[in-house]
């Protein structure tokens, strides 16, 4: 667990206020909730969001990329090229499978 609270504290910082356990619980159950509570087959609802989910994880991919590669937020930490080059081309592989998946959907 002395990972997960890392974690915690680094989300803290980086929003700059706390947020409760239970709201955060919340948060996260609701969708969950609202959507078995609309009567969706739930296998069909979860094969949605992940649809939804592999179309939004290169934006997020990206900016990880660009955050810990920059000497402003990073500082003495950022990653070394070659660690750039090798995280720019994961990003770029997921990206070009969503715009093929994108592309078998569409035609």
């Amino acid at each position: 667990m002395p990972f997960l609270r890392k974690v915690k504290m680094i989300m803290q910082g980086f929003v700059g206020f706390r947020i409760p356990v239970w709201l955060r619980r919340l948060v996260t159950m609701l969708p969950t909730f609202v959507v078995i509570g609309f009567g969706a087959n739930p296998t069909r609802a979860l094969i949605i969001s992940q649809v939804v989910l592999s179309i939004a994880l290169p934006v997020p991919m990206a900016m990880v990329v660009w955050f810990s590669s920059s000497r402003r937020w990073m500082g003495q930490h950022r990653n070394r090229h070659s660690t750039i080059l090798v995280a720019s081309f994961g990003a770029a592989v997921v990206m070009a499978l969503n715009l093929v998946l994108l592309w078998q959907t569409l035609t």
